[in-house]
């Protein structure tokens, strides 16, 4: 009777244990139907209490921010085109390849090239059937995107696709090809880039040769010498550069005939790659140049150690153009003689001025150029187009000793100088010395400047420091107006790299903070961050779902 019993028990357990299961995926499946129906809000609300008191289902979170994805890529509304690539990419995962894909199909070229963007950065055997399907778009950067990342993968059909599309193509845009051809390193891409340098039109010959030495292509060094005669004076700067970036020492007397030229640009550059070829003797020859004023020479100086006290007397000149290229190229040599004509360039304050490189006609060599901002009010560019000069000057200044950088840093602060703030942390917390965190902390409490404070809280949560920083993060989130919106910011003429980052796909601070807490909420990946994420989908405006879906499959994985 006893063993009766305890069977009858152990029956009702397994059954209760089978209903419990059967009960909690027909919730899962329609949870997945309520996502699939577009009724966001009552998924999550139902997701949310399912999960109330136990630990979150990951798989059924990572389904659901993919259906939600999906959806919005599939949407007529371009915007929500936009960020729904947005928040694929920002999965990084190759599950949402898919989802990438379907943006590659877009009438619109902004959600092509976000597309394309993230779909690059995957590493998936389906990333080259991509890339191709993306030769053939109807739109001419889409294809110039896809030609450039097949080069740069070395896809298998890379030349047959990139001499199609040159051969379409008006002569004026040929000079975008030989870098595609000298990334590829082909034989076949090799015969392409003999006959550029023999090309007619200059600006081919010159990219050529700047490809080959930006490439390190010293295979074609014999042929770069054959051009250095009847060369124009742009090749002929291009070519010295390309001498000394292959380390060519058998030119050095070719070189030397032309280090005497009445050509300024033609005696600076022989002069340049004289002495990194080993004549340190020309250093002398190169500071007279920069004392006579000459702004390539004041920029070329950064690479000169020992130059240091020709720079700094150059700091005195009462030409501003002098005094901003001499800072800069000191800021070069790790030397903070310049560190306060420094913080005039990086701290606008009141001045509508921007800084803007200006190119030798070999583009070997550049300085900076001041120009009103009223310049690109007129072109309608809104905001400072100085401002990745400024922010890579700024993270060049991490390389001072510490004392000059923390000076530089709160100058910024003080002013504030608001635009630079996020970068200005980022380098605090990559720092993350005893000083720095000091600073960090005394910000996080006592800034009477939101942004400053939300910035040092979360570089403080990032860097793992005891406080109530998380916390801080959660009640920022939960306080967001409803009607914040990310903004992207898509430019179809620059071409994207690896190396690019989201933060140049977007505008506006208010944008970039919002990104910038989710991540680190998201790379956290523990069941609190996990839940200010559901909770905030719930909240935020619509459109911003996207990306915050793209965030969750990111910390889900």
């Amino acid at each position: 009777m006893g063993l009766f019993k305890t069977l009858i028990k152990l029956f009702i357990i397994f059954n209760i244990f089978v209903v419990s299961l059967i009960a909690e995926e027909t919730d899962k499946r329609h949870i997945l139907y309520l996502m699939h129906s577009n009724e966001i809000d009552k998924a999550l609300n139902q997701y949310q209490k399912a999960w109330e008191n136990e630990p979150l289902d990951l798989e059924i979170l990572q389904k659901m921010s993919l259906i939600l994805l999906k959806n919005g890529a599939n949407s007529s509304d371009i915007e929500t085109q936009k960020l729904s690539m947005f928040g694929a990419g920002l999965s990084a995962s190759n599950i949402s390849l898919e989802i990438l894909e379907i943006g590659l199909k877009s009438s619109d070229l902004e959600t092509q090239l976000l597309s394309l963007h993230f779909i690059s950065l995957l590493n998936d055997n389906k990333t080259d059937l991509l890339l191709t399907k993306a030769m053939r778009s109807d739109f001419l950067p889409t294809r110039l995107e896809a030609a450039y990342h097949m080069a740069q993968r070395k896809h298998p059909h890379a030349i047959g696709q990139i001499e199609s599309l040159m051969m379409k193509l008006p002569v004026f845009l040929k000079p975008f090809f030989p870098h595609l051809f000298a990334m590829l390193g082909t034989n076949g891409a090799t015969k392409f880039l003999l006959r550029f340098l023999n090309d007619s039109n200059s600006d081919v010959r010159l990219e050529t040769v700047l490809s080959i030495a930006n490439l390190n292509r010293d295979d074609l060094l014999q042929h770069i010498r054959k051009k250095l005669p009847n060369s124009t004076i742009g090749e002929k700067e291009a070519i010295f550069y390309a001498f000394y970036k292959l380390k060519d020492s058998s030119t050095i007397k070719d070189i030397e005939k032309l280090s005497t030229s009445s050509i300024e640009n033609v005696k600076l550059s022989s002069l340049r790659a004289l002495y990194h070829l080993g004549n340190s003797s020309k250093k002398t020859d190169i500071e007279k140049l920069a004392k006579e004023g000459n702004l390539f020479a004041i920029s070329i100086l950064k690479e000169i150690t020992g130059s240091e006290n020709t720079l700094k007397t150059l700091l005195k000149s009462k030409n501003k153009l002098i005094k901003v290229n001499a800072a800069i190229s000191l800021l070069g040599l790790k030397d903070s003689s310049g560190l306060d004509t420094l913080k005039t360039i990086l701290i606008t304050d009141s001045k509508d001025t921007a800084l803007q490189p200006f190119l030798s006609i070999g583009r070997t060599m550049m300085y900076f150029k001041i120009v009103p901002l009223a310049i690109y009010r007129v072109k309608d560019i809104k905001n400072d187009p100085s401002l990745s000069i400024r922010e890579a000057l700024l993270k060049e200044a991490l390389e001072l000793n510490e004392d000059d950088f923390l000076s530089l840093i709160k100058a910024i602060y003080d002013t504030p100088q608001s635009d630079l703030i996020p970068t200005a942390t980022a380098l605090l917390e990559n720092l993350a010395s005893e000083k720095a965190i000091a600073f960090l902390k005394d910000k996080a409490k006592f800034s009477n400047i939101p942004l400053i404070r939300d910035y040092a809280n979360l570089a403080l949560y990032r860097l793992k420091e005891e406080g109530p920083y998380e916390s801080y993060i959660a009640t920022w989130i939960k306080s967001q107006d409803e009607d914040l919106i990310i903004q992207l910011n898509i430019n179809p003429e620059k071409k994207s790299e690896k190396t690019q980052n989201i933060y140049s796909l977007t505008k506006e601070e208010s944008t970039r903070l919002l990104l910038d807490m989710f991540i680190a909420l998201s790379s956290k990946q523990d069941e609190t961050s996990l839940k200010i994420i559901v909770s905030a989908i719930k909240k935020t405006n619509p459109k911003n779902r996207y990306a915050l879906a793209g965030m969750l499959i990111r910390a889900t994985q």
